[in-house]
């Protein structure tokens, strides 16, 4: 073999050692192909995203998608274990109304203000549910399991200890806990077609305690004087 030769096998080694590895700011590309997919996954369905389209948003190339995710359907699943890592804090903060030292009424109130404040700050949880609610199968167990079923475990506990004590009007808080997840999911989704009750600042803010208002009188029937108290606690849903 002569040297030229040698020379251009060392390279083609070179080349084929490095071919497998992220390149510099990899991390990087990786959190922008997941953060752009999210938000397609949400909108447009599973059939309506590719992953070299999403390379191309994210300035990556496709080998680099390849290397992080392999397929759409691991990238899918990314997406999915994002949106629970979201919603941990919310359902942790749920939970712990049971047992907290507080009245029903603001129990209920401050349960339904955290899951109405965790869908605005992450309006892609609803669009994502219900873009795989249309079409049994993996997918839609996966969901079910990791996204819904999180926060009806927090949430039936505290809806039938309502329905126990005479809070709650109605013996089926199954259908009540679906009824307004479901709701507040799709309302505080639709920003972009209800731009009006969200914009500016201020009328989101109203908008949002308005919601919480609704459903806390849709589950109890009746605003008395100690829910509309609990109800004027929140002031602010950033908190």
């Amino acid at each position: 073999m002569s040297q030229s030769q040698s020379n251009e096998e060392k390279r083609r080694q070179v080349r084929a050692s490095r071919a497998g590895r992220p390149r510099l700011g990899a991390d990087k590309g990786r959190e922008t192909i997941l953060w752009n997919a999210l938000q397609c996954f949400a909108r447009r369905g599973y059939d309506g995203v590719h992953l070299r389209d999403l390379a191309q948003q994210a300035g990556v190339n496709i080998a680099l998608a390849n290397y992080h995710f392999g397929s759409k359907f691991a990238l899918w699943q990314a997406c999915l274990e994002q949106l629970q890592s979201r919603a941990t804090e919310a359902v942790v903060a749920i939970g712990s109304l049971e047992a907290a030292d507080l009245r029903y009424p603001q129990k209920l109130v401050n349960a339904y203000r955290i899951f109405i404040r965790f869908n605005s700050e992450y309006p892609d949880y609803g669009l994502f549910i219900l873009q795989e609610m249309l079409a049994p199968g993996e997918r839609q167990d996966s969901v079910k399991k990791l996204l819904i079923d999180p926060f009806q475990e927090v949430l039936m506990p505290l809806l039938s200890e309502g329905a126990e004590q005479g809070f709650i009007q109605t013996n089926d808080v199954m259908l009540l806990f679906f009824t307004h997840s479901v709701a507040i999911s799709h309302v505080v989704a639709a920003q972009g077609l209800m731009g009006q009750f969200f914009t500016p600042e201020s009328r989101r803010k109203e908008t949002l305690k308005e919601l919480l208002t609704m459903m806390v009188r849709s589950a109890t029937g009746a605003f008395s004087q100690e829910f509309e108290e609990a109800v004027g606690t929140c002031l602010d849903f950033e908190k």
